[in-house]
């Protein structure tokens, strides 16, 4: 599915500002067999303000940094519209975005929509770099350092796997770690199905992170199971 980058009208308290290349995007879905593409217009998709709202607050209280609620509420409406213009089926979303992976679980089941949301792991360059179009946007010096935010996520999970109990200490090793190669905008440890954040790393955890490079925001996660 795509449609147009940057929506935006008066009634949202947020704005949908994903910049597509149509072109591009649809040279890449045929190479990889894609048979139909569903692209309607803003206009078309929010013909009128809709007097629902879907909101699931949780997932963003007490996150400073991550995606703000107007915005998650706007993308939970989204996908609330597509599932039920698509029937029963399987919902692909890649595990960077965790926030948003989370939440569209938590969506399809606390609604009963006949929909499998399935996470997809997150692509890497050889030297750990998630994926993502905001990569181009990186000066050449300063995609030499965006490698350290999965070192720094990857030395805090080690950390925590090898028995470091406390979020606020392996929070510390992860900003000695990208120390130097950017600013840490944050770091937080997250109960990896509610987002709810925790004091003591156990059970299943999701460690999410971003850095500033220039004018350029990162984000990665990475994700651990502490057994007590």
């Amino acid at each position: 599915m795509f449609w147009g980058g940057g929506a935006s009208f008066d009634w949202m308290a947020s704005r949908i500002d994903y910049a597509r290349d149509y072109a591009r995007d649809i040279a890449l879905a045929r190479e990889a067999g894609l048979d139909a593409v569903f692209a309607p217009h803003d206009e078309e998709f929010f013909a009128r303000e809709p007097m629902t709202r879907v909101s699931l607050p949780a997932m963003s209280s007490g996150l400073p940094g991550l995606e703000d609620p107007a915005h998650l509420d706007l993308v939970a409406m989204v996908m609330c519209k597509l599932w039920n213009m698509f029937g029963p089926c399987r919902s692909y979303f890649g595990e960077k975005d965790w926030q948003q992976l989370a939440m569209f679980k938590r969506l399809a089941d606390d609604l009963c929509w006949p929909i499998e949301v399935i996470g997809c792991p997150t692509v890497r360059d050889p030297d750990g770099l998630a994926v993502s179009s905001r990569n181009d946007q990186l000066t050449r010096a300063d995609r030499e350092h965006a490698p350290a935010l999965y070192r720094g996520l990857c030395a805090a999970r080690d950390a925590a796997r090898g028995g470091k109990q406390s979020v606020e200490a392996v929070a510390n090793l992860f900003t000695e770690t990208v120390a130097g190669h950017g600013r840490v905008r944050y770091f937080t440890a997250v109960e990896a199905d509610t987002m709810a954040t925790i004091d003591t790393f156990a059970g299943s955890v999701r460690l999410l992170a971003s850095i500033e490079l220039g004018s350029v925001r990162l984000i990665d996660n990475v994700g651990l199971v502490v057994e007590l």
